[in-house]
């Protein structure tokens, strides 16, 4: 066979493989068997566009030819923050209802009722986590002491695995997430992938707030996502004892068992969650990880960052919460 008709045929598997659906470990994502026709998906081995031999210029771009807006081999649009039927396989059970917000939220838009009114609606978000390999500051990183934050550059795999088996003895992760994130420089936070695979939220009207997680799951996305956000991470108690650092002097709970064992609600919020108020408290309880749509208005709208700045001030100072202004704090503690 000629060298032209090879390259022929490897362009065309390629393009059938973008095709296939992809799942966390499943698909491109990991399960490989020793004649895997799935590095073709990604990687050129002499004609590569990008670092690593990927088929793209960068690898996100290379991740959002299946989740971006218009991505065709995966339901999971993370762009538009929805799930979408648009792959050639039915699950069982379905791991999403279809044109429902995804738990993360997403990057550009999301899919919410931060107003709190019962209808919900894919609005531009205000607050994302950075997602295009550019550099901000990861608020709360590094020692005790050391100021409001390190600078740190994010991109899709700065979080996830593309290889999947992230977790010990190759085992799949929540979400394909890296038990230590790049970049982060900490210890190592295993998550289980979860069985089933669930990826939008429970409300059907929209409300974030109230979302349920195994426990295990709920507590450990919190260690997750601190070893990023350092200094974020506190124990019940830490409101009204001083940590030691100036600019996180006391910090609202944000792992364990926290206000389960007395509903500080009077009763859980109306998010049709009845057992809400039994849940333990995480940095998911009041945040999504990739964006909200949320607003923010009078004293919400002017909270000054940590480093002490006040600009950009009024939505921009959503940090990801799940309900307008400061909805969250209200919710639960009913004042």
């Amino acid at each position: 066979m000629s060298f032209r008709r090879w390259i022929f045929l490897l362009g065309a598997l390629s393009a059938l493989l973008c095709a296939q659906p992809v799942r966390a470990d499943n698909g491109p994502h990991g399960g490989y068997t020793a004649t895997t026709d799935a590095c073709a998906g990604c990687h050129r081995a002499h004609t590569a566009q990008g670092n690593n031999l990927l088929v793209t210029g960068s690898s996100t771009a290379l991740c959002l030819t299946c989740h971006g807006t218009t991505g065709t081999g995966a339901d999971t649009d993370v762009m538009d923050g929805v799930y979408l039927q648009r792959d050639t396989t039915t699950e069982s059970p379905d791991e999403g209802e279809v044109n429902r917000g995804l738990k993360a939220g997403g990057f550009l838009y999301a899919r919410m009722d931060t107003a709190w009114v019962g209808s919900t609606a894919a609005r531009p978000v205000t607050s994302s986590h950075l997602w295009d390999a550019s550099t901000g500051t990861a608020w709360g990183s590094g020692t005790w002491g050391s100021g409001p934050g390190e600078a740190m550059a994010l991109e899709c795999v700065s979080c996830h695995d593309p290889h999947g088996g992230a977790g010990g003895g190759n085992a799949a992760t929540y979400r394909l997430l890296r038990p230590t994130p790049l970049g982060s420089g900490t210890s190592a936070v295993m998550i289980a992938d979860e069985n089933p695979k669930h990826y939008t939220i429970d409300a059907a009207d929209g409300k974030y707030f109230g979302q349920t997680y195994e426990a295990v799951t709920f507590n450990n996305l919190a260690a997750w996502c601190a070893t990023c956000h350092d200094r974020y991470l506190a124990t019940a108690g830490s409101g009204h004892t001083y940590s030691g650092d100036d600019v996180f002097a006391y910090r609202h709970i944000s792992v364990g068992s926290g206000c389960g064992c007395h509903n500080i609600n009077g009763g859980p919020p109306p998010t049709g969650n009845t057992t809400y108020a039994h849940q333990p408290v995480s940095c998911l309880t009041c945040h999504v990880a990739h964006g909200s749509s949320a607003s923010m208005g009078g004293y919400a709208a002017h909270v000054a960052w940590p480093d002490g700045s006040t600009a950009p001030s009024g939505d921009a100072r959503s940090a990801l919460l799940r309900v307008d202004n400061r909805g969250t704090c209200e919710l639960c503690h009913n004042k």
